[in-house]
């Protein structure tokens, strides 16, 4: 099986094919995190101080995801995941399948930073056991979506159809990872807007059909030791998604939206 895709190396899993496979530094510091303008639970706006992380530059591809089913042996998720182009963000994914994934590629790039020599931070954090590959927390995916300066959108506080991949574009599909490169944030990550909605490891909370509402709900001020970045909720917990998607409009988009479902939930508009 061939990507076609020349960025990305059928050697390495088809990651990137630079340095660090894809992976964007993150610098330690402020975040200014939600919006007094939009829903409820995205206020109130606050600072919250993170360490220096790696964010994907794209989401994870079908190209990707297919090396790890067949070098894994992983069956639990639907077939359907395959379908699209390699170059496109895979769908159909739970948030357990995405988990997954995470898992298996911590283990390929600790045994490939042990092959190394050079100096990296991220090759020698992931040796030393410092880092682990997983999804993002919801801070940390919104810090490498708009940066620390609060704004609205990857690129800046005006919406820009130009820039992402979304309902009004027309396109009606997923689109390959990195074809709106003017959409890119302060770090150089892209499609944080549109194309697809990502999975984050954070919890939203409990819905409860009867009473239709929350329970255990996580609102702001963000606070990581809370339990809300606990993996071992269980299934009825739902999990924060981040950055809208092809089949949903521009109301979505902004870098602060909060949306959620429920961790073994797949459609054709989520990836990670």
């Amino acid at each position: 099986m061939l990507s076609g895709d020349v960025r990305f190396d059928p050697d390495h899993w088809f990651l990137p094919d630079d340095a660090l496979f894809g992976f964007v530094p993150v610098p330690a510091g402020p975040l200014l995190m939600g919006s007094d303008n939009l829903k409820n639970d995205e206020k109130p706006q606050h600072k919250v101080e993170l360490p220096l992380f790696w964010m994907a530059r794209y989401p994870t591809t079908v190209a990707q995801f297919r090396i790890f089913s067949e070098q894994s042996g992983y069956e639990g998720f639907d077939r359907a995941a395959l379908r699209s182009p390699d170059s496109h963000p895979v769908i159909y994914v739970t948030w357990y399948d995405a988990l997954a994934y995470c898992e298996w590629l911590h283990g390929r790039l600790v045994d490939f930073a042990k092959q190394q020599s050079r100096p990296d931070a991220l090759w020698q954090g992931l040796k030393d056991g410092c880092l682990q590959v997983s999804l993002p927390s919801e801070a940390e995916w919104e810090k490498a979506a708009r940066g620390t300066d609060g704004r609205v959108y990857p690129w800046g506080d005006e919406f820009d159809p130009r820039k992402l991949n979304i309902d009004e574009s027309g396109i009606g599909t997923t689109s390959a990872v990195g074809s709106f490169p003017l959409g890119a944030s302060p770090y150089g990550m892209l499609d944080m807007a549109g194309n697809v909605w990502e999975w984050t490891r954070s919890v939203f909370g409990r819905w409860d059909d009867e009473e239709k509402v929350f329970f255990d709900q996580e609102t702001y001020p963000y606070i990581p030791d809370d339990g809300r970045e606990d993996l071992e909720k269980p299934a009825d917990f739902l999990r924060v998604i981040r950055g809208g998607s092809f089949a949903h409009d521009r109301s979505d988009t902004p870098c602060a939206y909060r949306g959620c479902d429920y961790p073994d939930f797949r459609c054709a508009s989520f990836g990670f």
